[in-house]
């Protein structure tokens, strides 16, 4: 019974550890859409600079919405990653319930067997 109430304990901090994944994620996905946006709005002879390190470097727009296309895919990757990560976690989560109450069924059973 303790080894069960161990296993529902990191079943349950590894989802929690998931879903806080998933939100982070969102959270990137959103900001990268907003940019990629705000790119597609752009005068097309704007200028557009890209902070690497202390330095700002010019950078075309093409380039600059391409960048920014590949993170959007590449976040939209790894939240359908996490995603399916997360279903597995709770099919093993529920398994682990299932456990943990057919082990309390049968210890009540001896329980009264005893009685």
């Amino acid at each position: 019974m303790e080894d069960l109430a161990r296993k529902y304990q990191e079943q349950q901090s590894e989802l929690t550890g998931y879903v806080d994944s998933i939100k982070k994620l969102e959270a990137q996905l959103q900001e990268n859409t907003t940019v990629y946006n705000e790119l597609d709005k752009m005068d097309p002879e704007s200028n557009i600079y890209k902070q690497i390190g202390p330095t700002l470097v010019k950078q075309s727009q093409e380039e600059a919405k391409t960048n920014v296309q590949t993170r959007l895919d590449f976040i939209k990757k790894e939240i359908a990653r996490v995603e399916k990560q997360i279903e597995s976690s709770k099919e093993e989560f529920v398994k682990i319930k299932s456990a943990i109450v057919q082990a309390q069924n049968e210890a009540a059973s001896k329980a009264n067997a005893s009685s």
